[in-house]
């Protein structure tokens, strides 16, 4: 008998990159184990899912009933839910621990954010000493690199640690392979959250420099309140619509992602904060040049012109030293995006990563 994994968050839509990284993990597990998706879709109130407000405490209760519900019906031998910052981080302690208390057998906690250090570092004293208390009772977490295991450990994390990498949505490899030898002759490319922390500001900056030459396709949606109007503005009053071309997409299609990683001639995305971004693993997979900063996981896997360009989170004059390398060096910017697709194949594969989790899993 398959043992039973209640996973989640997830959605109907896979919206959002946890819940995409669910779905890849539920269908590439599939013929292993018995996944019970724990559904917590929502109509309203995406883009403050980290906020404490009286929409997101309505949410919480909505999902916390239905957490309990799923564990009483299916018994699940195992709970794996994502764990991230801010009030976020309580919520998700708590639902793990109300998992055990109710009868799932063990409880892993994922761990995701990309600026969960720099949250945990500026908690204050009694918080923190709640939260640890509720990791206790965690059986496993799960990390995507050894800089976050090391992390944890220091800061007091007791339970068991295991690294598992992230895994891309099935869909989107199989586009890729029937893709992958497409003509880059598209724009420079950054999709991810619209704001301050995927370094969206820097990017428009860069921009306002007239001897930077370049055009962009700058997809996704805001991430904090006002974060779009304010871009929006910015692009007109700096008359930058010849260099920017804004898409707004809270999810793109499948079809649509895979048109752009290979059809783009590089990946630009100048993050300041990040746990093991899904679009990097996907613009690798994609054999894409990447420009990126060397935070989180990122540099366990990739080396500066190895397999991508390197910068410093907000060098403005470095971001667009990198865009010009890229503009003028043809070989080498081929070669970059056949290493990064090389660095995927051999490190980051799905079948690596599942055979990652499916230890994890079989060890519980």
């Amino acid at each position: 008998m398959k043992r039973k994994i209640l996973i989640g968050p997830m959605n109907d839509e896979n919206v959002g990159s946890i819940a995409s990284l669910n779905r890849a993990f539920v269908d590439g597990l599939s013929n292993d184990f018995e996944f019970i998706p724990l559904n917590i879709s929502r109509k309203y109130g995406k883009s403050k899912l980290s906020k404490f407000n009286i929409l997101n405490i309505f949410y919480f209760i909505k999902q916390y009933f239905l957490l309990i519900y799923y564990v009483l019906k299916h018994k699940p031998d195992v709970m794996h839910y994502s764990i991230n910052s801010n009030w976020s981080l309580e919520k998700s302690l708590l639902f793990l621990n109300t998992a055990k208390f109710f009868g799932a057998k063990k409880a892993i906690g994922h761990l995701h954010g990309g600026a969960f250090n720099v949250f945990m570092d500026n908690m204050n004293a009694f918080r923190k000493k709640t939260s640890l208390k509720l990791f206790f009772n965690i059986d496993l977490i799960v990390v995507a690199s050894s800089y976050w295991k090391e992390y944890l450990t220091n800061n007091g994390i007791k339970s068991q640690i295991e690294i598992v990498n992230n895994p891309i949505d099935l869909k989107y490899l199989s586009g890729i392979d029937k893709a992958l030898n497409c003509d880059r002759i598209g724009n420079f490319l950054f999709i991810g959250s619209l704001g301050q922390r995927k370094g969206v500001y820097d990017i428009i900056d860069v921009c306002n420099n007239e001897q930077v030459d370049f055009k962009l396709d700058l997809i996704g949606a805001e991430d904090k309140t006002h974060d779009l109007k304010k871009i929006t503005n910015l692009i007109k009053e700096n008359q930058l619509d010849s260099k920017i071309n804004l898409i707004i997409s809270e999810k793109l299609s499948i079809n649509d992602k895979v048109k752009f990683f290979t059809e783009s001639q590089v990946f630009l995305f100048p993050t300041h904060n990040e746990n093991f971004p899904l679009v990097i693993l996907e613009a690798a997979c994609a054999g894409i040049p990447i420009i990126s900063t060397p935070v989180g996981a990122i540099p366990e896997f990739f080396t500066h012109m190895e397999n991508i360009y390197f910068i410093e989170p907000g060098n403005i004059n470095e971001i667009a030293e990198a865009i010009h390398f890229m503009k003028t060096n043809i070989t080498e910017r081929e070669r970059l995006g056949k290493a990064a697709r090389h660095t995927y194949e051999t490190k980051l594969s799905n079948n690596i990563v599942m055979n990652q989790l499916k230890k994890v899993y079989e060890t519980l």
